[in-house]
């Protein structure tokens, strides 16, 4: 029997092994209650340990929803895993699963790039999926929230079974004060239309959990010198802006901190990493504590990409991760971009 402190050492993927059965009629009402005894069965025959706040949550998800779950709760509660077992047991194959960083890039480029309307655009999106899984659900951008709420009229319009993970309760979605109001109506939305699921306070597992040797959490995260590169810097065209690589071997690629994030790159840069390259090295990491604001967003952002895309990432720094929680500006969610790098080896 695996204990708790070993649920993030087990890849969903690797487990979730379902039947094929299909619902023909695929409302919302009819794909939730058949996922129910699959994803069960999935559960147990993953031999993971649950505690009390994450068997509530899947009794939760066991339940006839309204137009689908938002489940919250803080970081490295198991969100993702529950929730990704939840939506492989959906019994059909017509479901997408985005990561809000992918899902903005693509919706942002549609409508801007293309000059498709947004109706348009998020259909293109979406599909002809008759399942959605927002994972990350978080909104700091105030044209991301007009997106947002479009999107989520548009899969309750359209009657798309939604599932969403978040470290936010619906109330502290956009938390900027002077943007907040203009979000409300989809905060309403999301009160009155899907189930939300808190998974409760708990330990962090990320933080407990045994490394593993495939993915991000094959990386490492070094507090020694890095010995200097000596071959001459390769510049990348990255979505649009030159990046300088330190060194490139066939699929993977060293950087500097400066390199990736000290220079104005996006998500869509990062995302052009991770699709380029299968393992990442990042030297020159000062102490965190003591790194800007626009800075450190940058890295987190680096961070979340990684992770989601599981990119074995291998740091060279001066600190440790948990010295990002003491520099003067923390990114938003510093905590999750802590418990990240909590998978990493520290030597």
């Amino acid at each position: 029997m695996v204990t708790p402190q070993l649920l993030y050492g087990c890849r969903v993927t690797r487990v979730l092994r379902l039947p094929a059965g299909r619902v023909t009629a695929a409302t919302p009402h009819r794909l939730a209650g058949a996922a129910v005894d699959p994803f069960h069965s999935a559960l147990e025959a993953s031999g993971l340990v649950f505690d009390r706040q994450q068997t509530a949550a899947i009794d939760a998800l066991s339940a006839p929803p309204r137009h689908g779950f938002y489940i919250w709760g803080d970081v490295g509660r198991g969100k993702s895993l529950i929730s990704e077992a939840y939506f492989a047991a959906i019994p059909t194959d017509r479901k997408r699963r985005f990561h809000f960083h992918d899902f903005f890039r693509a919706l942002q480029e549609q409508i801007i790039r293309q000059r498709e309307p947004l109706d348009r655009s998020l259909r293109g999106l979406i599909g002809n999926a008759r399942a959605v899984f927002f994972d990350e659900f978080h909104v700091h951008d105030v044209a991301d929230g007009v997106y947002l709420t479009a999107t989520l009229k548009s899969l309750l319009d359209d009657g798309i079974l939604l599932l969403a993970t978040s470290n936010y309760e619906p109330s502290a979605l956009m938390p900027n004060p002077l943007f907040h109001d203009r979000f409300l109506p989809a905060i309403d939305l999301i009160r009155a239309e899907f189930d939300v699921v808190h998974l409760g306070d708990g330990e962090d597992y990320r933080q407990a959990r045994a490394h593993t040797s495939h993915g991000f959490g094959a990386g490492a995260w070094r507090l020694r010198p890095h010995a200097q590169t000596r071959t001459a810097p390769t510049l990348l065209n990255a979505a649009g802006h030159s990046i300088r690589a330190q060194r490139i071997d066939g699929n993977r690629a060293e950087f500097t901190f400066d390199d990736l994030c000290a220079q104005p790159l996006g998500v869509a840069q990062y995302l052009w990493l991770a699709e380029r390259f299968r393992s990442i090295a990042l030297t020159s990491v000062p102490d965190l504590a003591s790194i800007t604001r626009d800075t450190l967003a940058r890295f987190a952002n680096l961070i979340d990409v990684l992770y989601d895309r599981d990119i074995p990432l291998h740091v060279h720094a001066a600190g440790e991760p948990q010295r990002l929680l003491l520099a003067a500006e923390p990114p938003r969610d510093a905590h999750r971009t802590v418990s990240r790098l909590s998978t990493l080896t520290v030597s």
